[in-house]
């Protein structure tokens, strides 16, 4: 998330760098310029915006935190991302294998 009033969307870079090295393969990000409600201290555009949202093939939405804009589209759209993420077939290296122990296992039992 950056604020659309100040210079912070030139931390974008550092931040996906990040995400790229630290978070696991697939993660869902998006970008959200804050604040959008306040249109005379705007420093980023929204043409900006969508711009670096889209060298990074992620979504962006503008937001305002304090007037309630796109708050809940984007985590619904946010959400939407991960559960399609996550219903997807796993690929290789993803896969959990699951075995059985052809041991038997002898058990005591003692009264007393």
């Amino acid at each position: 998330m950056l604020s659309l009033l100040s210079k912070s969307f030139e931390n974008i870079q550092n931040w996906m760098k990040s995400i790229r090295e630290n978070a696991s393969a697939g993660v869902s990000r998006m970008l959200l310029g804050n604040k959008c409600d306040i249109e005379t201290k705007r420093k980023v555009s929204k043409e900006t915006g969508e711009k670096l949202a889209k060298d990074h093939g992620i979504r962006f939405f503008e937001t305002s935190a304090k007037s309630s804009i796109n708050v809940e589209e984007s985590f619904l759209a946010l959400a939407r991302d991960i559960l399609q993420q996550s219903s997807k077939k796993p690929g290789p290296g993803q896969q959990v294998k699951i075995t059985s122990s052809t041991e038997k296992k002898s058990s005591k039992c003692v009264l007393l």
